[in-house]
């Protein structure tokens, strides 16, 4: 189904369409991100657990993404789009009436359906729209992350601050419930391949590699290193991976195509990827901590939104300006000025003092490192494989991104809980980070930002 449009009213309306896929998404991540704290404290959960709520989406997407990506290049990518946003709907509704941990982490790993519908939108853009409008097209979603971010902070951190984490869910509703229907109504139907044998054996394994990994990070930190819960999980998540492997080598449709890996430079964006985005949520997920522990700022949560507002929009106005750099100057250049600035970043919190604007200005310039690498990876992806791919490249691309973004708030949970103390706060005792807690995470933040840079270095000259 699709409504009988022009060419060039339907790129005007199905553009906005494809930037909601992501801008959504971003919108409740962020919006919640605020609450973290608060959420931990009404479920009485420790910091370690509650490094998993941003995480579990994430976990859901970074095992959906190449599998959708694929189911959609054999099946119609519309179809497999309006499925994904289907459940990633359902999940949205059920969430604000989460009544523990557990129920609050299940409907959100229902909401990584609509992660893992976004590498599906811009392989649509890169089959629908004329060529000479695909750049720009790239770069407009590129720019919806900060989009997303931007007014999901604001808005949440101020909705959070004076009725509470459940209404960032109920605000949100209407508007996934409409946008589903515009992109059934308005969105042509898409090329398919000859259909074939739905890998769901592969997506799966590949969940319970990602699931007993994540497991691995947070046990690491409760029982030690060698611990045997920590050595069984990494011993289950090597055992799913390489059967993982075995399978998709056997299966007709895989939901990652291996034979993508063999290609040098799909591998070095693959780690790129994952690094940057671990990055990000190794900082959203340390920031709240920062700015309400008593060892911080101190501060409510609408100060989150005001310290992260400036940084999205650098995000939003960097990426569609990054996508023409890279068409003029190649792939190199932009990555290693947009890994300059994510190396800047740390080296501004140690040098500043701890305050609202010096942490604005670490986030701005970590923003627009972040926008201007993360434009380059995905134009260099999709320019990398045969057009008939580019769903399952920018999925398996999507993949990596989503694992970094699980992995670093694990790693931030794994930080701040090493480091916090308890602190009476209105007659109550909270459980808090302490001030060195913030300085680990950027060190960490840090070094990544150097790996990018080395890596970024590293493709120069890598052809295909």
């Amino acid at each position: 189904m699709g409504c009988q449009i022009s060419e060039k009213n339907y790129f005007r309306l199905a553009l906005p369409l494809f930037a909601l896929c992501i801008v959504i998404p971003m919108f409740s991540e962020s919006m919640l991100v605020a609450a973290l704290p608060e959420i931990e404290y009404e479920f009485a959960t420790g910091g370690i657990y509650g490094s998993w709520i941003l995480p579990v989406v994430l976990l859901v997407g970074a095992a959906l993404c190449p599998f959708f990506g694929t189911l959609g290049d054999a099946y119609g990518r519309k179809k497999v789009l309006c499925f994904c946003l289907l459940i990633y709907t359902g999940g949205v509704i059920a969430t604000g009436f989460s009544w523990d941990i557990w129920s609050l982490l299940f409907f959100r790993a229902l909401q990584g359906m609509g992660i893992a519908a976004i590498p599906i939108a811009f392989s649509i853009i890169a089959e629908q729209f004329p060529a000479k409008k695909v750049p720009f097209g790239i770069g407009v979603l590129a720019a919806s992350y900060g989009i997303g971010t931007m007014t999901g902070v604001l808005l949440g951190s101020f909705i959070i601050n004076f009725w509470g984490w459940r209404w960032t869910y109920f605000i949100l509703i209407p508007i996934v419930i409409l946008h589903l229907l515009l992109i059934f109504l308005i969105i042509r139907r898409s090329k398919e391949t000859v259909k074939k044998e739905v890998d769901w054996k592969g997506a799966l394994l590949l969940l319970l590699s990602m699931f007993f990994f994540m497991l691995t990070l947070t046990e690491s930190y409760h029982s030690g290193i060698f611990s045997e819960a920590v050595l069984l999980y990494a011993a289950l998540t090597v055992i799913f991976a390489f059967v993982f492997v075995a399978v998709e080598k056997r299966a007709s449709m895989p939901a990652i195509d291996l034979s993508l890996m063999k290609r040098p430079v799909v591998i070095i964006l693959s780690v790129v990827a994952f690094l940057v985005n671990c990055m990000t949520f190794l900082y959203i997920q340390s920031l709240p901590f920062m700015v309400q522990s008593p060892s911080g700022l101190f501060l409510e949560e609408r100060f989150v939104g005001i310290i992260m507002v400036p940084g999205s929009i650098a995000d939003m106005i960097a990426s569609p300006l990054s996508s023409f750099w890279v068409q003029r100057k190649g792939f190199l250049r932009p990555v290693l000025f947009g890994s300059g600035c994510m190396i800047l970043s740390p080296v501004i919190f140690f040098l500043m003092p701890l305050s609202v604007l010096s942490l604005s200005v670490v986030w701005i310039l970590f923003s627009i490192g972040m926008a201007v690498v993360s434009t380059g990876y995905l134009l260099r992806i999709i320019k990398s494989v045969p057009e008939n791919r580019t769903a399952g490249a920018t999925g398996l691309l999507h993949s990596s991104i989503n694992v970094g973004g699980m992995t670093g708030p694990v790693i931030a949970g794994i930080i701040l809980a090493t480091f916090s103390s308890r602190f009476l706060i209105a007659g109550e005792m909270r459980i808090f980070p302490e001030a060195q807690a913030f300085s680990w995470v950027f060190a960490a933040g840090a070094v990544m930002a150097l790996i990018v840079a080395g890596l970024s270095y590293r493709a120069l000259g890598i052809k295909g």
